[in-house]
């Protein structure tokens, strides 16, 4: 979360996130996104939320949804290599709709900012 965006601090940020991390492990993906969306009414700019948010699309088959808050997030400039990941849910959710070149282009992008060999 920004600072000073968001009235909790940063050890009720943290404990929310467990939480909503929780709640994705477990498959439990409305309470996922209910809590990331009042994590982003509080903070608009929170990148967890959307990320949550994306993963939460992409489970339950929105593919568009997942891609809005993906671009959203990769719109910020270079991304350090720990958040390659983002490029390879948006190359998933780019084949969940049907788009698989752009999907392609996504998994090699995915590649060049640091992520794993498949």
């Amino acid at each position: 979360m920004a600072e000073g965006r968001s009235p909790l601090t940063a050890g009720q940020c943290r404990s929310l996130q467990v939480l909503g991390h929780l709640f994705l492990r477990m498959g439990r993906f409305q309470r996922a996104r209910k809590l990331a969306l009042a994590l982003l009414a509080l903070d608009p700019d929170d990148a967890w939320a959307r990320r949550c948010l994306a993963v939460v699309w992409l489970e339950t088959g929105d593919a568009e949804r997942a891609l809005e808050q993906l671009d959203r997030l990769l719109a910020g400039g270079p991304l350090p290599s720990r958040d390659a990941v983002l490029h390879l849910l948006r190359a998933r959710a780019l084949w969940q709709a049907g788009r698989a070149d752009e999907a392609r282009n996504a998994l090699n992008a995915y590649l060049a900012a640091g992520g794993s060999h498949l």
